[in-house]
């Protein structure tokens, strides 16, 4: 694979991972499993979340501060940077069929010329990696839809590469039910303060199960990210969730992970 990328540079690092130079940061891959269970109600490895972890003078740094010393103008290419470094680490890992999950901020886009060169950027990514497009999951970070004709022409476009799409945060501030119908998402991942929220009351479990219900009517996985707790977990199966992600179950792995050697062969939930 190229060293060389069109608004930063991968960095081939002697662990057998990948980072990526940007100005003066360095970004690097954290991976976060995702579970489901098997029929001995084991849990299974089905996938993994890329996450960034950002360093300067070799200091960890917070995403919030990297972005507000990013200019507006390169944050597009910072965004299909991260994609980029994620598949590159990811490929390391060896589960057979495990998703990978890779953000989207559909904010950033202005046209539908944009659009278009991302989708195709991402496409040349993936053949160039150990997965397929329809082991991507493409999440669309919880943002205020201003336009939605850009945003579906986004998903639309992505979908039809082969992608799958995913809804990020459902239950935040400004996700809602049209946000899910304008989407039209594979998979729903539900806010973890939301779920935790309505966790805690009787009423509040009930509301968790009847979204879950309907949204898996409508042929959409549900992930229940964020859980902490181990009655957190049993809590999320007991809403019909059919993965599971969060410090309960495992926390993020810096590049070069051991997810798959550590969770391939499952574990009881």
């Amino acid at each position: 694979m190229p060293d060389e990328w069109s608004g930063g540079t991968i960095l081939p690092e002697g662990d057998g991972s990948h980072s990526a130079s940007f100005g003066p940061f360095l970004l690097k891959t954290a991976l976060q499993p995702i579970f489901g269970r098997d029929h001995h109600s084991k849990l299974q490895l089905r996938g993994f979340e890329g996450l960034l972890r950002l360093f300067r003078n070799e200091k960890a740094m917070s995403t919030a501060e990297f972005f507000a010393r990013v200019g507006s103008g390169q944050r597009l290419a910072v965004d299909a940077l991260c994609r980029r470094l994620h598949l590159i680490n990811a490929s390391i890992e060896t589960a057979d069929g495990a998703l990978l999950f890779l953000n989207f901020d559909p904010s950033l886009y202005l046209d539908h010329r944009q659009i278009a060169g991302q989708i195709q950027a991402l496409v040349d990514d993936v053949e160039k990696s150990q997965f397929s497009p329809p082991r991507i999951v493409c999440e669309m970070l919880e943002k205020q839809i201003v336009r939605s004709s850009r945003i579906t022409f986004l998903t639309d476009g992505l979908r039809e590469a082969g992608f799958k799409i995913a809804v990020d945060d459902y239950g935040a501030e400004s996700s809602d039910a049209r946000r899910v119908n304008l989407l039209r998402p594979d998979i729903i991942k539900l806010d973890a303060q939301w779920v935790m929220r309505l966790m805690q009351t009787q009423s509040g479990y009930g509301v968790l199960n009847d979204a879950v219900e309907r949204f898996r009517k409508d042929g959409a996985m549900i992930v229940m990210e964020g859980l902490e707790e181990g009655f957190h977990v049993e809590l999320a199966w007991g809403a019909g969730a059919d993965l599971i992600q969060g410090f309960a179950v495992a926390r993020p792995q810096l590049a070069p992970t051991r997810i798959s050697e550590t969770f391939g062969n499952g574990r009881s939930s």
